[in-house]
């Protein structure tokens, strides 16, 4: 990795992020000094990387041209499994989502069957000129992930995923570079691009739906942890005495009381103690939608559950809100589609039990979940192709298909993870 691909890598980077957008604001935001960025923006602009659009607003002298990721050069494709459905999203490099598909799915069907759904579905999406120009694919999943091989670690709810080769088999499926992390992962990435700005650098987002994790984003990157492993918030205990067994084989976990399967329980529970005539009504048919429906329509019950769960989860996040000190909290999920019957109690438990310095500034806003899912997994692919370790290797033979092809003939590694 030399010093130019380096310092072009930051140029992009920065320019994506939106937090510099003119030469001279390159130049102030970065260090790097005019020359530099004048020939790492030449660089880009031949490379079709970048496109120059209106001037920017004078500040006294020649105004200076706004600089944009190009579009219609590349394209990535970001994947989402939920525990109950598939969402795929088409972007462009600056962003723009181009297609998008959701679509129910069990994710214990197997890996095997998976594949085939996301390979079915995303032939629909890349038609044309969209299938010639993908550079990159990322899939999320709801389970822990080893980065740095692609496959998923130990996931409790995706029985026959362990250790299998997922991003091998992306990568042989459509030639191009592959990534696969958490699902809570790519889409704190997702909800943080949209107004990184207004947001800040250390964000988290909370995932709960089926199951709860967590994304957490650090000074601007991803924090995965040393294995992987970090934003597991899902398996953190809140009730060791509870009966209740979590679906990794413990007992007391937090997702064991409040993930969405666990309401689902209590709520089949009620109904057939005859606490709810709302959920007696869909007892053949109770899932956590139900229970969400029956927010909606003002039943008791369903509003106990959802906003048992909130408590629960702020209670949680309130601790680690004083230890991480974010700036913006992101719900996402099944649950925060519940709105204020679940925001509000978890901001009343992270308002009571974090420290006042830690939220006195502190948002906590819903996600949009267009947004946060799989524009969220094409999000980590546009960075991790311009991450100065990839950048350098591709832009030699023109983009990172032709440099993917070149690495499958060869059978020589050119990328690090």
């Amino acid at each position: 990795m030399t010093e130019q691909t380096q310092t072009l890598s930051l140029v992009l980077r920065t320019i994506r992020s939106g937090l510099a957008v003119t030469r001279p604001e390159l130049s102030r935001h970065t260090g790097l000094g005019r020359t530099i960025i004048q020939q790492r923006v030449d660089h880009a602009l031949r490379a079709g990387l970048l496109s120059e659009g209106e001037p920017a607003p004078s500040t006294g002298g020649r105004p200076s041209r706004i600089l944009h990721i190009a579009a219609g050069r590349g394209a990535v494709l970001g994947v989402v499994f939920g525990a109950t459905h598939l969402h795929l999203a088409v972007t462009d490099l600056d962003g723009t989502q181009l297609a998008d598909r959701r679509l129910p799915w069990d994710v214990e069907a197997g890996p095997e069957a998976s594949l085939a759904a996301l390979f079915e579905a995303a032939a629909a999406l890349l038609t044309g000129e969209l299938a010639d120009r993908l550079w990159g694919v990322c899939v999320g999943v709801p389970g822990p992930v080893d980065f740095a091989r692609g496959t998923p670690v130990h996931p409790p709810i995706m029985e026959g995923w362990h250790g299998f080769p997922l991003r091998e088999r992306l990568e042989a499926h459509f030639a191009v570079p592959a990534w696969v992390d958490n699902d809570a992962n790519v889409m704190a990435l997702g909800a943080w691009s949209r107004d990184r700005v207004a947001a800040g650098d250390n964000v988290l987002l909370v995932k709960a739906g089926t199951g709860i994790g967590l994304g957490l984003i650090s000074r601007g990157r991803l924090h995965r942890g040393a294995r992987g492993a970090a934003g597991d918030l899902g398996h953190t205990i809140v009730a060791a005495e509870s009966r209740h067994r979590c679906r990794c084989g413990k007992f007391g976990c937090l997702e064991a009381l409040a993930g969405g399967w666990a309401l689902a329980r209590d709520a089949r529970a009620a109904a057939l103690a005859g606490r709810s005539a709302f959920l007696q009504e869909r007892l053949d048919h109770l899932t956590v939608t139900e229970v969400l429906d029956g927010c909606a329509h003002g039943d008791p019950v369903s509003i106990e559950l959802v906003t048992r769960a909130g408590e629960l989860v702020g209670s949680q996040l309130a601790l680690l809100v004083s230890v991480f000190n974010p700036s913006t909290v992101y719900l996402a999920g099944t649950l925060a589609q519940a709105g204020d019957v679940f925001r509000e109690p978890v901001v009343d438990q992270v308002t009571r039990g974090a420290l006042p310095l830690a939220t006195d500034e502190l948002v906590i806003t819903e996600a949009d979940p267009d947004r946060a899912e799989g524009v969220g997994a094409a999000q980590l692919a546009i960075e991790e192709l311009l991450h100065p370790d990839m950048l350098g290797e591709w832009l030699r033979h023109g983009s990172p298909r032709d440099a993917h092809a070149r690495e499958r003939a060869s059978a020589e590694p050119l990328y690090l993870s």
